[in-house]
């Protein structure tokens, strides 16, 4: 049973001051708690319903079994799965003078639509980008929405809320590729086999500041008549043809 205490608490953490402010995050549904708790991920409590099955669960402290009712009310989802669980928010780790070398490395520039960045970070799995760089402006990647959209991708991708310019200056032996709405059809383009990807804001694009280090702009050509493309589907576009080539 859950108390008013662990139910005010969890439900604080459906805002991003309160996740900020305690540094945890919710990870909610039985498939995605139990890779959580193979991960090394840290997590405070573990909330379950009675027919929920859950693996490794010796190594949480804190496991309330709760009825379906109680879940609801500390869910952020309509219909909630089973269990749900706090996770601490890792530490920041300095990463301005880190020598990135092998491989791409995605940066998301201002993204503000938290479905588009879980799946961003699913897809960026998907093709074995090992780093994801955020904006600053970016939206924030322990929304409850980013998490869900992310599939368990999240506990497995590093990401980072950075400076885009920064890491960029800080590597200056990397190749910036970025998307426009104007810029070289990504299927005529050479394509390095390191370097970074820059995927920008859904409706405004790569900001002003980022845009002037891009090295190579390029853009997925329309055999359509459809306006744009989903920032998420892009993201899927660009890394398979970085693949294709590589």
């Amino acid at each position: 049973m859950i108390s008013k205490t662990q139910l005010s608490f969890v439900r604080s953490l459906h805002q991003k001051k309160f996740r900020q402010m305690y540094g945890k995050f919710l990870v909610e549904g039985q498939k995605l708690v139990n890779e959580l708790l193979l991960s090394d991920w840290k997590v405070e409590f573990v909330f379950k319903t009675k027919e929920a099955q859950l693996v490794n669960l010796k190594r949480v402290e804190n496991v309330v079994e709760v009825t379906p009712d109680e879940l609801s009310q500390i869910s952020t989802q309509a219909h909630p799965h089973l269990a749900l669980a706090v996770v601490y928010i890792p530490a920041a780790e300095t990463i301005y003078t880190e020598n990135l070398t092998d491989g791409h490395y995605l940066l998301v520039d201002q993204l503000s639509d938290p479905g588009n960045a879980g799946t961003i970070i699913r897809t960026a799995e998907w093709f074995g980008i090992e780093k994801v760089f955020f904006s600053e402006g970016s939206v924030e990647i322990f929304n409850p929405k980013v998490v869900a959209a992310a599939k368990g991708s999240l506990l497995r991708v590093k990401c980072y809320v950075t400076d885009l310019k920064k890491i960029i200056q800080a590597n200056p032996q990397l190749s910036v590729y970025g998307t426009f709405m104007k810029g070289e059809s990504i299927y005529k383009t050479t394509l390095e086999n390191k370097g970074f990807v820059v995927i920008g804001n859904e409706a405004n694009g790569i900001s002003p500041t980022v845009a002037k280090m891009v090295t190579t702009k390029l853009s997925i050509p329309s055999f359509g008549k459809a306006e744009s493309l989903n920032a998420a589907i892009a993201t899927g576009v660009v890394l398979s043809e970085f693949k294709r080539l590589a």
